[in-house]
């Protein structure tokens, strides 16, 4: 039985692991791949039985390509949770223009921000500095204060 040490160590065998994951390449990122690699030789290594006439490097081979497959399944999957609230996300992309995709996009960003009310109040509400500083209880310059910060960090975000 190999170790993991010895796989990571045979050229060979690091060769091997890495012509099966190249073909994912293009849908997982670097570190993904290094992710999948890893748990398949760990795999291999704790599971590969001499006794199936198959030889280890075979297995390593097909064991990355699932592990790979099934990250790109996962990420899928990911992806498909962020519509679950949409049936069919081709019926959401034909219901709103491109425009209209990006402020929802836009919002979902800003609820990220530290202080998303300052930013909704100052541009969607139209209200004044004073107006939004009473109405949070705070001065106006700790309003302007937020609002500078919370920009910055969408600034940052969506560049």
């Amino acid at each position: 039985m190999n170790t993991i040490e010895e796989v990571l160590n045979n050229e060979d065998l690091v060769k091997i692991a890495n012509k099966a994951a190249c073909t994912f390449s293009e849908s997982l990122s670097q570190d993904e791949i290094k992710t999948c690699i890893m748990s398949a030789v760990w795999q291999a290594c704790d599971k590969f039985d001499k006794s199936r006439n198959t030889k280890f490097s075979t297995y390593l081979y097909k064991i990355v390509a699932h592990e790979c497959l099934r990250q790109k399944r996962s990420i899928k999957k990911e992806y498909e949770n962020i519509y679950k609230n949409y049936s069919d996300l081709k019926a959401v992309t034909s219901k709103y223009s491109y425009k209209e995709m990006e402020k929802i996009d836009l919002l979902d960003e800003i609820k990220s921000c530290s202080d998303p009310d300052i930013i909704y109040d100052k541009y969607y509400n139209n209200l004044s500095l004073k107006d939004i500083a009473k109405k949070h209880g705070v001065s106006r310059e700790t309003i302007r204060f937020k609002l500078k910060k919370n920009l910055n960090f969408l600034k940052v975000r969506l560049s």
